[in-house]
């Protein structure tokens, strides 16, 4: 049973975590303004929206959510301020403004994803709605996600991968610990708060992270610079390694769709087929469209 509007939910949970972003953001100095400047521009908030929505599917109060939701906006952000950089992909656009690096300076951006990290875990561990244990256990899983065994493994095997050649099997690795990781904590985090099992979330944790990757692939290729807020087509230029580059457009649709049909199956598995989660999940395998 849920408690958001089928109409408006997506408004009304990106209103939610954009009112608790401003109302959890200082500008006292220059990293603290350069933190505020990343995290208000206009995001599509996908991550804490489906925390919110797993976990209002088990009739877990939004405000008992929140801070899971704020990490992981900030931990996600963090990661593409980190990822903008001249050492890494070297952009100079996001979500239609400058990059971090750009607006501020190099050092700046550095130093302002580093205190992204340890603020996402400090907002965690203040949030008095949750006990000292389920706060532990959501960041050891938060932690282990995000790490030198997650993320930011994936992060590396993307610029490594640009001077050897892969297989599909790899790259669909690397989409999994680059981008997979932390929409997976996203969906199995709220079970914990609601004190679920994960089992039957696994697989679908797994396939839209992977499959969510593999959609911002075809989307450089496809999409305006305007549309996206972001450079475009770089990754064929950067000898990035991704399905579409690799195997070919409709070869990555195919996998797509594959991904698509085993989490609508298991959702309805799930008797999801009312929720807002359903339809959620269901938009962001469209995003093409």
């Amino acid at each position: 049973m849920t408690n958001l509007s089928l109409d408006n939910f997506e408004v009304e949970l990106q209103n939610r975590i954009n009112s608790y972003l401003n109302s959890n953001l200082n500008s006292n100095n220059q990293i603290e303004e350069a933190i505020k400047f990343a995290l208000l521009a206009p995001g599509k908030r996908v991550r804490p929206t489906l925390i919110y929505l797993v976990g209002d599917f088990y009739n877990v109060a939004l405000e008992n959510l929140d801070s899971l939701a704020l990490a992981t906006e900030i931990i996600h952000t963090y990661s593409l301020v980190h990822d903008d950089l001249p050492c890494m992909d070297d952009d100079d656009l996001r979500r239609g403004l400058p990059t971090l690096h750009k607006k501020y300076s190099e050092a700046t951006a550095v130093l302002a994803g580093d205190a992204m990290q340890s603020l996402a875990i400090q907002i965690i561990l203040e949030d008095d709605k949750l006990s000292n244990k389920l706060k532990v256990s959501i960041i050891k899983l938060l932690m282990q996600k995000i790490g030198h065994k997650g993320m930011i493994l994936g992060q590396a095997l993307d610029i490594n991968f640009e001077q050897v050649s892969v297989d599909k099997e790899q790259i669909l690795q690397m989409n999994y610990l680059k981008t997979g990781l932390l929409i997976e904590f996203c969906i199995l985090a709220p079970l914990m708060v609601a004190n679920k099992s994960q089992n039957k979330w696994n697989k679908i944790a797994r396939n839209v992270g992977i499959a969510f990757q593999l959609i911002d692939d075809l989307l450089d290729l496809e999409e305006s610079e305007e549309r996206l807020g972001k450079a475009t087509k770089k990754d064929h230029s950067k000898n990035k390694k991704n399905l579409p580059l690799i195997l070919g457009r409709l070869e990555t649709i195919k996998e797509i769709k594959k991904f698509h049909h085993e989490t609508m199956e298991s959702l309805s598995k799930l008797s999801l087929n009312n929720h807002p989660l359903m339809f959620y999940v269901e938009s962001l395998f469209n995003r093409r469209s």
